[in-house]
């Protein structure tokens, strides 16, 4: 019996060894993962009825930004393709650093799609949009 139990003990010890690696693993797994989708802000302006995201793209060309909007989301793209080259007499240097992103915002109703504008600056996307004119908020004078 008393052979029987260490087994189980074994088996248990096993198992649990085999859930923490697993977990671990997926914590590094999810990290590497964060590590290359954008950071972004999204403020929203209450009393005009406007949004603005802002997505950190250092090392992106212009160029290589795409935003677009698909059925119910604002999707943008882009893709850092950066080369920093050096050559010297007595080394040689060559240091890259390539990548796509991908970010979808769910856009409701009351967005209205035609107001999106999207500009480019010092590495930072910045997309505003605004509600759809019937559905802003509006202030009711008192009488």
């Amino acid at each position: 019996m008393a052979t029987v139990s260490k087994e189980l003990q074994n088996v248990e010890k096993k198992v649990e060894h085999g859930i923490v690696e697993s977990v671990e693993k997926a914590k590094e797994f999810f990290t590497n993962v964060a590590r290359h989708i954008p950071l972004a802000n999204l403020m929203h302006n209450r009393k005009k009825d406007t949004y603005t995201i802002e997505i950190d793209l250092p090392g992106v060309k212009k160029e290589d930004i795409n935003v677009s909007v698909e059925g119910d989301y604002l999707i943008v793209t882009a893709e850092r393709k950066m080369k920093n080259e050096v050559k010297e007499d007595d080394y040689y240097l060559l240091e890259s650093k390539f990548g796509k992103f991908y970010r979808a915002f769910y856009l409701s109703d009351d967005i209205d799609r035609d107001s999106i504008d999207a500009k480019y600056e010092d590495g930072r996307l910045i997309v505003k949009f605004e509600k759809v004119e019937s559905k802003k908020r509006r202030d009711i004078a008192v009488k």
